[in-house]
């Protein structure tokens, strides 16, 4: 409702703010724009309050299931509680200060045309607990096994700690790696994902050379759906002349492959040639592959 006055020196109606009284043309709604300023409350304490989770394992904040900084999810929050009460309103939050509970904040919106500016305190709630993955990981959680081998022989040391090292090179959030087991015949990477151990096994035999196979096994049944397993089999290249190796603690020389049948090598220490036949290979330590 609009109030109109009989304005004493022109003798004409004129339109007045009823919340004010002040003279004016121009109306928000019923009211002037300067009343209508004084309506926008852009910060309330006890209406915005940021809800924030911290898992202590990796340090990561979530705010609503998603990774976020404490700075964003306070401007993301105050965002949507604006739009929520207002509408269609514009307006650029800046976090000045973060305190241990609550953030100082500075909120410039623009609503109906009118520029609203306010600086004062919104309050952080923080939960601390663990994240999904960090749970995961805890609870030694994997999806997939990447198996890594050698043809007709043990894998060096050198082999294994670069397959690690390559693990972990490859490795982008959310996967991750449950564990690594170093067996006698090689090592074990327990990996989160199938795609991960499918993109593990390939950038190791891109580096190492070799070939990889994979399979799956039926784990379960979970919500009607069936949960697999799977195994990825990484068989890194087997003897080739020039590699050098040792055997019942002597140091030999590979000469000459014969494919599946064996290796002749020379003793480093005597200079004597020997055969050694293709299911004994697997007693052979390598020191270097070339």
């Amino acid at each position: 409702m609009r109030v109109y006055r009989i304005d004493k020196e022109s003798g004409k109606w004129k339109k007045f703010c009823p919340q004010c009284g002040r003279q004016t043309e121009e109306f928000i709604g019923s009211i002037c724009p300067e009343c209508f300023l004084r309506t926008i409350v852009l910060i309330d304490p006890k209406a915005i309050r940021v809800n924030l989770k911290l898992c202590k394992s990796c340090g990561t904040y979530f705010w609503g299931g998603e990774k976020t900084s404490i700075e964003d999810a306070v401007i993301n929050t105050v965002k949507r509680e604006l739009r929520r009460r207002y509408g269609d309103i514009r307006c650029d939050v800046e976090v000045i200060a973060i305190e241990e509970k609550r953030a100082r904040v500075r909120i410039k919106a623009e609503l109906k045309g009118v520029i609203a500016e306010q600086t004062g305190e919104i309050r952080l709630d923080i939960k601390t607990g663990s994240c999904d993955r960090c749970s995961r990981i805890a609870g030694g959680y994997y999806v997939a096994i990447v198996q890594v081998r050698a043809q007709n022989r043990l894998p060096t040391d050198n082999e294994l700690k670069s397959a690690s090292e390559i693990a972990q090179s490859v490795l982008e959030e959310p996967e991750f790696i449950a564990k690594q087991r170093i067996l006698k015949q090689g090592l074990d990477i327990y990996v989160s994902s199938m795609k991960y151990g499918r993109k593990l096994s390939w950038a190791i035999v891109k580096q190492l050379g070799g070939s990889f196979t994979e399979s799956r096994k039926l784990y379960g049944r979970k919500d009607g759906r069936n949960i697999y397993r799977f195994s990825f089999s990484v068989r890194l290249p087997g003897f080739q002349e020039g590699a050098k190796a040792r055997i019942d603690g002597r140091e030999i020389s590979v000469v000459r492959v014969a494919k599946g049948r064996g290796i002749e090598y020379v003793d480093l220490n005597t200079g004597e040639h020997e055969f050694l036949k293709m299911q004994d290979t697997k007693k052979l330590q390598a020191i270097s592959f070339y």
